[in-house]
């Protein structure tokens, strides 16, 4: 004897609405630098949303952003950046 299940019982179906999942975000400027520890460099990042967080060089290096950032201060590359040593529990922002 062979038992059929109805074609629809376990099926599963998604329509897209054509909503974008995520937004996309771009680079607007760096606005500033900071060390953290004596190696880890961070970057003061501006989004064209209007958001500011800070972001590690590994995120920054390809972006013409730094290359603009670096020229302004003079610098030929993101470790020629001004380095202040660190106070005990503050970390060295350069703007």
């Amino acid at each position: 004897m062979t038992t059929s299940s109805s074609p629809h019982r376990d099926m599963k179906s998604y329509y897209d609405f054509g909503a974008v999942d995520e937004p996309e975000w771009f680079v607007n400027e760096i606005l500033a630098h900071r060390w953290v520890g004596q190696a880890h460099l961070e970057f003061q990042v501006r989004w064209t949303l209007g958001n500011v967080t800070w972001e590690p060089l590994a995120e920054c290096k390809e972006l013409e952003a730094l290359d603009e950032y670096l020229e302004l201060r003079g610098a030929k590359w993101p470790c020629d950046l001004l380095h202040k040593p660190d106070l005990p529990g503050r970390v060295a922002s350069v703007t």
